[in-house]
């Protein structure tokens, strides 16, 4: 289990790593800081002032904080918002634990009888750190937006810090519940290699997978945009220790019940990943919530659903009334 766990969070640390039909390989590097918060060093980057107040965004499985689209930050910022991306622990410029065990093979057999699979961390971890991260930069409340297992994390501390989160959007991910359908992505490990260059061009591949009809994907660029968030930090141990988390944290269903903010759940209708079903079902869970169809998007933000995407995030925050 330890060699699959590993493999496939080494693929999702780069496959999230593109706007699947970006026009440009150009790119910023913007300056990144450190937070020494709840016992881990997080990188982070600021854009905007708060006029409006701020937006906090939560990247997904083995995915660097540069995965969220600039274009996307900036126009977040640009409507008057104090935007803050960040890189999980274990992952990118954050803190890699290197002195926590990775899953291995009794992991696998914990987890096909149902026992708990004893993860270094969970997901409750994760969200604390964003929410440390979040008193760390004296910001009271804010609109968090996750994306993935982001979303994950970002259901979990609109629940647990209702008094700091103001709204919730939680983007192609899910409630975690048993009976809801799973990826039917096929991944072959044994052919996607271990050289730089192989595990570039195989994961250039797997983005066609991952894609939906909305993505018009230009290889060139595809594979530019990879390997630069594989040579900014490839750490798979650390993607490898966060699906463990995933998996030994349950599901939300409970949890997503009890959250009463302004809450909006986006999904697109041809995630392979995380079907379509999975955003459903969180959609159902939080009373009152907006749900939204992105049609032809699959598990990446392809240049047609962004503005959307956008539009939505925007539009909730200003409705989320202050208190």
């Amino acid at each position: 289990m330890h060699k699959s766990l590993s493999r496939l969070s080494a693929i999702l640390l780069i496959t999230f790593a593109v706007t699947a039909n970006a026009k440009s390989d150009r790119h910023i590097e913007y300056p990144t800081y450190n937070a020494h918060v709840n016992g881990v060093s997080i990188a982070y980057q600021e854009f905007g002032q708060a006029e409006k107040g701020t937006i906090l965004l939560v990247m997904g499985l083995g995915a660097q904080m540069i995965v969220w689209n600039d274009d996307l930050v900036l126009a977040l910022a640009n409507d008057g918002y104090r935007v803050i991306r960040f890189d999980n622990r274990d992952i990118g410029w954050s803190e890699k634990l290197d002195h926590l065990p990775t899953p291995g093979i009794m992991t696998g057999i914990r987890y096909k009888l149902g026992f708990s699979l004893g993860a270094p961390y969970k997901l409750e971890d994760m969200a604390a750190d964003a929410y440390a991260l979040l008193k760390y930069l004296e910001v009271d409340k804010a609109h968090v937006v996750g994306v993935s297992m982001g979303g994950m994390i970002a259901q979990i501390m609109a629940a647990k810090y209702p008094e700091t989160v103001l709204s919730l959007t939680s983007i192609m991910s899910t409630s975690g519940a048993k009976h809801l359908p799973t990826s039917s992505v096929d991944i072959d490990f044994d052919s996607r290699g271990d050289t730089r260059d192989e595990i570039i061009n195989s994961t250039v591949e797997l983005v066609r997978k991952f894609g939906g009809s909305a993505a018009i994907i230009d290889k060139t660029v595809l594979r530019k945009r990879i390997a630069r968030t594989y040579d900014r930090s490839h750490y798979p141990d650390g993607g490898a220790r966060q699906l463990w988390a995933i998996v030994d944290s349950g599901d939300r269903v409970e949890l997503l019940k009890s959250i009463r903010q302004p809450t909006l759940v986006l999904h697109g209708d041809e995630d392979t990943l995380v079907p379509y079903e999975a955003g459903q079902h969180t959609a159902e869970l939080v009373k009152g919530s907006r749900f939204v169809t992105l049609k032809g998007m699959g598990h990446s933000i392809d240049e047609a659903s962004r503005p959307i995407i956008v539009r939505e995030i925007l539009q909730l925050a200003a409705g989320a009334v202050q208190p």
